[in-house]
C-alpha cells in the first residue's frame, strides 16, 4: 500500500518517469503537483487523467 499525502506546499523535486508515465523505479506512476508535473489544481487534474489512461491501457485486457 502506498499512501500520498496532500499538503499546502509544493516540492521542487520532480520524480522521473518514462514515456508511459511509469516511474523509472517501476510500477509507480507519479503525477500531479507533488511529483513535479503540475503547477496548479487544473494541471494536476489533467496530469492525473493522463496517468490514469496510461495505467488503464497497460493493464486492461486486450479486446477482440
Amino acid at each position: 500500500i502506498l499512501t500520498g499525502l496532500e499538503t499546502r506546499t509544493s516540492s521542487p523535486v520532480r520524480l522521473k518517469r518514462e514515456e508511459n508515465f511509469e516511474c523509472t523505479a517501476g510500477r509507480l506512476y507519479p503525477c500531479g503537483e507533488g511529483a513535479g508535473y503540475a503547477g496548479g489544481i487544473m494541471s494536476a487534474a489533467v496530469d492525473g487523467l493522463r496517468v490514469a489512461r496510461a495505467i488503464i491501457s497497460r493493464y486492461a485486457p486486450a479486446e477482440g
